[in-house]
Parts: C-alpha cells; structure tokens; sequence
C-alpha cells in the first residue's frame, strides 16, 4: 500500500458532491501534483485529507492506518500537515511566535530541533524572527507558513498553492525549496496554480475536474500531453 493512499473519497457541501469518489496514491519521498482548474476540488482534497473538512464516504490511509475519521490534532500527530491556501499566519504575532505554533505536537527538544532546521531553510525567518508577521512581504509570509507546517517534523507535508500572488523571482525561490525540503526526506503532496513548475519538480501528478480524477501519469507524460498543455498549462 502507498505512504498516502486515497480510495473512491467523497465530499458533499450539503446536496453538492464536490469530490466523486477520487482515488490518489503518493509514495514515500516522492512529490506528487493534484492540478485542476479552479472549482475542481484540489483545496478540498487537501482540506479533507488533514481532517478540516469531513468526507462522506471512502477512506484516507496513510503510513499504513486509518486516517479517515481521524481530527485535525491527531493527523498532525501522525505526521501529516498542511500549509494552508492564503498562508493564513498570524499578523499580529511575532515570526517566532507563528513558527513556534507548528510545534504544538512536539516535545521542546523536537521543537528546538526543527527550528534550527527551519531557520537553516529560510534564512530570512531568523533575521525577522522579532517582527510582526503582518510586516513580512507576500513570500516572507509563504515561508512562514511553510516553516511553521514543518515544525511537527511532518513525513508528509502538503501545500497548498505556495506560489499564490507572488513575483516570478520569489516564486522559482519558493520552488527551489520545496525540492530541498523533499530531498531531507519529506514526502510532498502539492497543490499549485503554476502547473508546469510543479510538474517539473514531481515525480507524478493527477488532474482533477469538477471533482473526478481523469488523468493520472508520470509528470513528464502530463507535462507534454497537448490535453494537458491546452487545458492547464497555457497551451505551450
């Protein structure tokens, strides 16, 4: 059985069915890609699988148990996390204080251990480690919501659409540390607007529509299938 292994999910928001049944495998170490066009269910998926949203039938195993019916704190507990869509930190705290928060889990020798892990990723989180939240640029702010997830020391990390809103250059930065963060040995589920960067990083990906499955392959097949490349990646 897969690290993360999905089978036939469902998910209603009263009398919508907004997954249909879905089934996504990921592999220990591998980064895997769900894209999808807007609507089509991805921040559901991820919601789901992390216990913020109930699903209505089917069930999510991962690292061989049960997750499915399974809280939010529990998941994180396993080694599960997610950084969040909108990177949703706390303005009004300082940067510590939100990194600090991802280690709730964890034993103070854990905790002190990921942040020296986390500051040696993202250099600029210990330089403003004293500021506001609120005060850090749009990509400060994606990397603090990334530490902040890896401070439980996840064996899974999912994130959803890191790239969100950010410039070209701190965009290829923040994809540049995914691929870091992988290769220290954490599986990665990805969500992300910017299809052709994230399949270039992935070892597989998924496409999701209107809450279906209907094309799973390697990433190299998806990045140069011209279904793909008309519907999601620009038509290049």
């Amino acid at each position: 059985m897969a690290f993360l292994n999905i089978e036939n999910l469902t998910v209603n928001y009263g009398n919508i069915k907004a997954l249909k049944g879905i089934d996504i495998e990921v592999e220990k170490n591998e980064i895997v890609t769900l894209i999808g066009s807007n609507g089509a269910g991805k921040t559901t998926t991820m919601n789901t699988i992390a216990g913020l949203k109930r699903s209505s039938g089917g069930r999510i195993m991962f690292d061989g148990e049960d997750i499915t019916q399974m809280g939010t704190p529990q998941i994180v507990k396993k080694g599960l996390t997610l950084s969040p869509e909108g990177r949703q930190v706390f303005p009004k705290l300082s940067v510590f204080e939100n990194i600090e928060l991802g280690a709730y889990t964890r034993s103070k020798k854990e905790r002190d251990e990921m942040l020296e892990v986390v500051y040696d990723l993202f250099p600029k989180l210990k330089e403003r480690r004293s500021q506001s939240a609120g005060t850090l640029s749009g990509g400060e702010q994606q990397m603090l919501a990334v530490g902040r997830a890896l401070m439980c020391k996840p064996k899974l990390l999912m994130l959803d659409e890191p790239s969100l809103g950010l410039a070209p250059l701190i965009v290829k930065e923040i994809f540049d540390l995914i691929v870091r963060i992988n290769k220290l040995g954490t599986t990665i589920l990805l969500v992300e607007q910017n299809a052709r960067m994230a399949l270039a990083i992935s070892q597989r990906g998924y496409v999701l529509e209107t809450g279906k499955i209907i094309l799973k392959a390697d990433a190299d097949y998806l990045l140069n299938s011209e279904e793909v490349k008309n519907a999601y990646l620009g038509g290049v």
